[in-house]
């Protein structure tokens, strides 16, 4: 009986210890994954396809502060996630825990660099922004607007207007065309569903129409109120047959060789988008037309207006004829050009 009752003992003894063992080993587990690992600063790092888990535990422990490499490396082990470790470029915040470092690189959360396209930016704007962007690969340097436009898949034989202005997130090394065909994509699919739900009687025979003159709106206001109106300024001169007379358009049309001073021989100069000289719609669009100005062709205010002129203070002055027009000017561009003159 006694013996019995020994036996007894040393099982609830040997019971406790495991049990302490385990409470001692949850609390050092806890302890491992959640004390921070990142300890001098913020830290980059490259993980290329292939690295070890003791490599990338050594290369923490160099750089990034932390202090037992092999507990790291423990804890990949135990997690059962050493073949899950995706390469790439990774940003560790300092202060980052082992789970959390773990977790970013098992679920391949890398970094990601941001490309914004502008509104109303050209194409040629957009390449230079590409090609000043170090952590993208360059595919497209030296390939003309054409070539570029037959990769993209579209009819058109430029970008210009095709390239949605947002902000697209890419990896290290990705390529610049690889950007381009996401903004592609996005202008598509965004100017499909407005088509769709466009305004009854526009005189656009598609689409792309459309577009052009919401790249027009894009570059003569960037107060969304106006725009609607603006939009309505074209169609009206449009159905009348008067020439559109949009700066913007000739700019356009002169390229490089535009100096930042419109002058009367600028607009006497014969180029396709020239709408001093040239009836109807230019060519192609002008710029990357955001959605306000994409909902403004295709929504037109309700008016007659045929003219505005820009204010000092950056809204318009619209007008429904010409004598209304040019008292506008006069009061807003050629006061404004004798003060400047004065002063």
């Amino acid at each position: 009986m006694q013996f019995i009752f020994l036996k007894v003992v040393k099982v609830k003894k040997t019971l406790i210890f495991i049990i302490v063992l385990v409470i001692i080993a949850t609390v050092a587990w806890g302890i491992l994954l959640h004390t921070p690992i990142i300890k001098k600063n913020d830290f980059h790092y490259v993980l290329k396809s292939g690295v070890s888990a003791r490599t990338f535990a050594n290369d923490l422990h160099k750089h990034a502060g932390l202090k037992n490499p092999f507990l790291f490396r423990l804890l990949i082990k135990l997690s059962g996630e050493g073949h899950k470790l995706q390469s790439g470029e990774y940003f560790f915040p300092k202060g980052s825990t082992a789970s959390e470092v773990l977790g970013m690189v098992v679920d391949g959360e890398v970094l990601n660099y941001p490309f914004i396209i502008v509104n109303g930016w050209n194409y040629r704007g957009v390449v230079k922004a590409l090609q000043k962007n170090s952590s993208l690969k360059k595919t497209i340097a030296g390939q003309s607007a054409q070539a570029v436009a037959k990769k993209l898949g579209t009819e058109y034989k430029t970008p210009e207007g095709l390239l949605f202005p947002d902000t697209y997130y890419y990896v290290s090394g990705a390529t610049d065309f690889a950007v381009l065909q996401r903004a592609y994509k996005t202008m598509q699919d965004y100017l499909q569903k407005a088509w769709q739900n466009r305004a009854s009687d526009l005189p656009y025979r598609n689409s792309y129409k459309a577009l052009i003159v919401a790249s027009m709106i894009e570059k003569e206001t960037a107060i969304k109120q106006e725009k609607p109106i603006i939009a309505a300024v074209i169609l009206n001169r449009l159905k009348k047959w008067i020439p559109l007379q949009i700066d913007a358009t000739v700019i356009y049309g002169l390229g490089e060789n535009f100096n930042g001073d419109l002058t009367r021989k600028d607009l006497r100069h014969k180029t396709p988008y020239n709408t001093y000289v040239n009836y109807g719609l230019p060519p192609t669009p002008i710029s990357m037309p955001g959605r306000d100005s994409i909902q403004a062709a295709l929504h037109p205010a309700k008016t007659d207006v045929l003219y505005f002129v820009a204010k000092d203070d950056g809204t318009h002055k619209f007008s429904k004829t010409l004598k209304r027009h040019d008292l506008a000017v006069e009061k807003y561009q050629l006061h404004e050009s004798v003060a400047k003159q004065n002063k």
